[in-house]
Parts: C-alpha cells; structure tokens; sequence
C-alpha cells in the first residue's frame, strides 16, 4: 500500500532551544552537517510506502534546503498545526490523496525509514480510522541512554506517546483536530486523559487504564476508530523540544551524510 506524507514544518524554535540554536524555525536548526527537516525527509523517502510528501511551512526557506523531485512539494504553512495539515491536504487532493496519510512533524531528527515501515505495517494489520503510536520505556532507554521523556503508566507498561500519526483520508476532517489535540497533550498525561472524560482519569490514575479501554472511549466520545499502535522503534518516541534533546540530538546524528 502507498502512503502521501505531511511534514509539519511551522513550528517555532521554542525559547529554551533558541538560546543554544538561534533559528526562528525548529524545521532550520542545523544537526550534524543538516537542518533538522532534512532527517525526516530523507527518512521518508527512503521509506518505499510512502509517494508524494507535502511539506508545510517556510517555502522560500525549505526549499533551499531539500532537492527538487517530483514527489516533493511545498506550501505555506497555517497558523498552527491544523491549518497547516489542511493547507497540505488541499494540495494533496488535487494530486488524488492515498487512502490514508502520514502526518509527522518536523523536530523528530531520529526518525528511520525503518522505523517508519514498522509502523505503517503495523497500522495494516489493523482496521481503524486513525492510529497513533507508543513506545516502552525500555525501548527508549535501551536505544538512547538518559533520554528524558513524558512517559505514562498502562496496564500493558510504561510508554511514552509516538511523534507522528496515520489517519484515514476519508475522515480527515473528524480525525484531524484531535489527532493534533493529542499529539500536543502526549507530554501531559492526565491532560491526555481528560480530553475522555473523567472515568478515564480515575483508571489512568489508579493504574487501570488499558490502550483497548482508551480506543474504546476515543471511539464513544468522537465516534472514531482509534488505534494505538506499539513500535519496537525508540525513534518514534524521540523528540528534540529541548536542549538536551538537541545534545542528544547533535551526538548520534552529527556524523551522518546524506547522498544526494
């Protein structure tokens, strides 16, 4: 199956990163030989599911950073990070959008191609609207040594929230506000956890809460198929926000050069 791809590239450069890397665009913070943006889009088309990648942000910028081929396209990005999905999808629909897309943001350096595979592989063995990653904490330790991250305790383990999702095209529109509401609640677990109600927030509290329990009142409260999918691949539950993110960052990424 082919995917299209959104890169969410308008984010601002957070205070605490602007101190150490003064770009006024996360997408532009040099890591090793590159900006930032340029590990996620390679890792992408790397990856054989994925056709055409739409890339949303600073045109002008972006485009004096990444190659030009046929697959790649740009458009300004929105306000915040829905509209700049919704600028990227009318573009995509004019083009005949895949069935379902990948939407991942621009500040995820560490993302592989394998990675990436796993997920989509795993999100097609199941039937579900939208899915959205998780990884253990294990995984992520193991990966990267005193990486810190927001982790939030299940029935099933310890996980942290993933750094990117699938949604089903058909039902963007439904899927797309709250995939984003997630996506910014995933550090803040009880804030996660109130957007379902306070039931929810008694059972996450006491350590009750199962992923299958969270699908099924994500399904009863927004009437769509939720699917937590759990990636083997601390690269999807790795992020750069802060500094030592970016020392992280900067360590395993910096010896890397791309062929263009």
């Amino acid at each position: 199956m082919q995917y299209d791809a959104v890169i969410l590239a308008g984010g601002e450069n957070s205070s605490e990163l602007k101190k150490i890397a003064p770009y006024d665009n996360e997408a532009l913070i040099i890591i090793g030989n590159y900006p930032m943006i340029y590990y996620v889009y390679s890792a992408l088309r790397a990856t054989p599911a994925i056709s055409n990648i739409i890339v949303s942000g600073p045109v002008e910028a972006l485009r004096n950073i990444l190659p030009r081929e046929d697959k790649l396209f740009f458009v300004e990005g929105g306000e915040n990070a829905i509209d700049s999905f919704a600028h990227a999808v009318k573009i995509l629909e004019g083009k005949g959008l895949s069935d379902k897309v990948l939407v991942v943001p621009t500040d995820v350096p560490f993302i592989t191609s394998e990675a990436i595979e796993d997920f989509l592989t795993c999100c097609e063995a199941s039937k579900a609207d939208f899915y959205y990653p998780l990884t253990c904490k294990e995984v992520n330790e193991r990966k990267y040594p005193g990486v810190v991250r927001t982790y939030v305790r299940l029935k099933e383990g310890v996980f942290t929230g993933g750094n990117l999702f699938l949604v089903r095209s058909e039902l963007i529109s439904a899927c797309l506000e709250m995939g984003v509401k997630l996506f910014y609640r995933r550090k803040n677990p009880l804030a996660m956890a109130r957007l379902f109600g306070v039931s929810l927030v008694w059972k996450y509290l006491l350590g009750r809460l199962s992923i299958q329990m969270a699908e099924k009142r994500f399904y009863e409260v927004v009437g769509i198929r939720g699917k937590g999918i759990i990636s083997s691949y601390a690269e999807v539950g790795v992020d750069v926000d802060k500094p030592c993110d970016l020392q992280l960052a900067q360590e395993y990424l910096g010896g890397i050069n791309f062929s263009r």
